[in-house]
């Protein structure tokens, strides 16, 4: 009797700490999620939050893992690194996960780093900063290119395809917008044309003109931006306004839905964006479904942010039917991970634990908003 007293007891410390929803038979498994729902970065947040809840139903629909449902955990980081790691402790220390996503941030992403090592729990996270794979820590996995991708595809949107000589950059103060600029700089000078320019630029300024003026008098023929969703739609609006006619290459944010529901077709004349893929009938007809599924749930397109999240889900359900809910053995397996076809792409985890290898250039539809492919990277032959 007194040890069924002692069990009982110790279950509801548990229950009030929430920590049996992992470890109690039949249970729930727990995982957790750390996104920007509101702030200035919610506009992409909200494509993976989206795209979370679609795994996690899917999942469940399907059996959930070993007859137990998964149970995403959501926390919202805001705008800022310390919400962001208040978010990850929060999640640590009242809900006990055996994984949780990261966001898209690199900064929050490198804030969170630490804590990470500490309580030795792995993650998959969307920022795109080399940094961040430089602090080799084993338990963090990017489901997206590494900033360092974009540099080829920059240098040949510039020299091959629009066959221009004087490029400038424009980038975001951050460490996204530094490590993009930088890397993208060394392949243009490696290309033979160096940035006749560089203009940085706060996440929350509303005013560019400054920056693009700057940059066409300086002799640029093309204008190279890494920004983020809602600074990219006032940059790529302000570039029309100022009769700045020279062409335009964005990064991944500038093909967003989020972005482009804050700018016009006639905006993007002129604009490429390289991006992380083109989701839909290109990659699989898996895809195809899941770009239709998720405009039907949500009333807009998905990107490839959010898709990429998805596939972490279903790679991550994967593990866990595999090798369990154990932080160490989860580890080991998406360190393994070869040739996983997802929605968005194929995954394969390097030695810098970098699962996804590929990017996209695009051009926009003349008098659209819509874009097709015109090369992948790494180039393929043929």
């Amino acid at each position: 009797m007194t040890a069924m007293l002692t069990r009982r007891a110790a279950l509801a410390a548990a229950l009030a700490t929430g920590t049996t929803r992992l470890h109690a038979q039949g249970a729930d498994i727990v995982i957790g999620a750390t996104v920007p729902i509101t702030g200035a970065f919610a506009a992409s947040g909200i494509q993976y939050l989206n795209s979370l809840h679609m795994a996690e139903e899917d999942i469940n629909a399907a059996g959930g893992v070993g007859g137990r449902k998964l149970k995403i955990i959501f926390e919202d980081t805001q705008a800022t690194n310390s919400f962001a790691v208040n978010a990850f402790v929060k999640l640590v220390k009242q809900s006990d996960p055996c994984f949780i996503f990261l966001s898209s941030l690199s900064s929050q992403d490198l804030a969170i780093e630490p804590e990470v090592a500490k309580e030795k729990i792995p993650v998959m996270y969307g920022g795109g900063a080399v940094a961040v794979h430089e602090r080799k820590n084993p338990w963090m996995f990017r489901l997206r290119p590494a900033d360092s991708l974009q540099g080829p595809a920059i240098a040949y949107a510039v020299t091959q395809y629009l066959k221009k000589s004087k490029p400038g950059i424009l980038h975001t103060q951050d460490d996204y917008g530094l490590g993009a600029a930088n890397a993208a700089e060394a392949a243009l000078v490696a290309a033979g044309v160096p940035p006749v320019a560089k203009e940085a630029f706060a996440a929350r300024d509303n005013d560019f003109s400054a920056q693009l003026l700057s940059l066409k008098n300086k002799g640029a023929d093309v204008i190279v931006g890494f920004t983020y969703n809602r600074d990219g739609a006032l940059i790529l609006s302000q570039r029309k306004r100022l009769g700045i006619d020279i062409p335009y290459v964005g990064g991944s944010a500038t093909i967003a839905p989020s972005t482009l529901t804050l700018i016009g077709a006639d905006d993007l004349e002129g604009v490429l964006g390289v991006g992380d893929a083109v989701l839909g009938t290109a990659i699989s007809p898996a895809s195809a479904d899941f770009v239709k599924r998720y405009a039907s749930k949500f009333g807009f397109d998905p990107d490839p942010y959010g898709a990429a999240y998805y596939d972490g889900a279903m790679i991550l359900a994967d593990a866990l039917r595999k090798v369990g809910p154990d932080r160490a053995k989860l580890r080991d397996h998406f360190a393994a991970v070869k040739g996983y076809n997802g929605i968005s792409r194929s995954f394969t985890t390097d030695a810098e634990n970098n699962m996804a290898h590929s990017l996209v250039l695009v051009r926009f539809k003349p008098g659209s908003k819509d874009y097709e492919a015109v090369a992948t990277f790494p180039r393929q032959a043929g």
